[in-house]
């Protein structure tokens, strides 16, 4: 799993990113899910706190809750505090239904546990970009990576924590391929861009042929939008100072 894949060259901290006319990559489907060992931060006391608290929520949602923790990315930003050194752990609970795992987002600030969000969904990597809004928390994105009957698909979704919790901005698909059905399959991919305000662009690729490695441009640049689901699976678990 990738702990960010935002690119941040163009600024080498965040701070004076927001004035940077340069986009700033924020996914690329193109590039294949790599994998990091993350299951030290199990021993983490914030993630045993987060855990502990996730464990209670669903055993009163689901009677056949069957655990399975794991830590899926990291990625780093300040999430939830201006000017703070914070990371975003996304971590698992239980892998079943397929569906749609039981899931959780902690903030974790030290060793201090900042905010514990559970949901329902299909989400394996986390990618960080510098404020785009001028609020003064930095963007997260998450990729949910699902596949079925020879189908794989990749989806970026736009999170941010304001005052009302964890708000889901939107998804838009980065990759979808058919090439495990079948030799004459095809996939297409989209690279994800954005700038200050903020504005989002969509670079879109395509293979020609399964097996082959070289992605052939669509597109150029194009407007991406977007749009808030009606609904919100993100339910906020209480946070408790340590030893308390």
């Amino acid at each position: 799993m990738r702990t960010c894949i935002a690119c941040l060259l163009i600024c080498a901290a965040f701070s004076g990113c927001a004035n940077a006319q340069s986009p700033v990559e924020i996914a690329d489907g193109r590039q294949p899910e790599s994998w990091l060992d993350l299951s030290a931060w199990l021993t983490r006391p914030p993630i045993q706190q987060a855990s502990t608290a996730a464990r209670a929520y669903w055993l009163g949602q689901d009677p056949n809750y069957e655990e399975d923790v794991r830590i899926l990315a990291i990625a780093d930003g300040a999430f939830t505090q201006p000017g703070s050194e914070q990371q975003a752990v996304l971590f698992v609970m239980s892998l079943w239904p397929r569906c749609c795992p039981k899931s959780g987002l902690a903030i974790v600030e030290g060793d201090r546990l900042v905010r514990n969000v559970a949901f329902e969904g299909i989400a394996q990597e986390l990618s960080a970009a510098p404020d785009l809004d001028g609020d003064g928390h930095d963007e997260l994105f998450s990729i949910g990576s699902f596949g079925m009957g020879g189908q794989e698909t990749r989806t970026l979704t736009y999170l941010r924590f304001g005052a009302e919790g964890l708000v889901e901005q939107g998804s838009t698909s980065i990759f979808d391929s058919t090439c495990a059905a079948s030799e004459e399959g095809q996939s297409t991919a989209a690279r994800v861009l954005a700038r200050p305000g903020p504005t989002f662009m969509v670079e879109q690729y395509t293979l020609a042929t399964c097996g082959e490695e070289t992605w052939e441009p669509v597109n150029g640049p194009e407007p991406l939008e977007f749009y808030a689901p009606s609904g919100s699976p993100y339910v906020d678990l209480p946070v408790q100072a340590m030893g308390h």
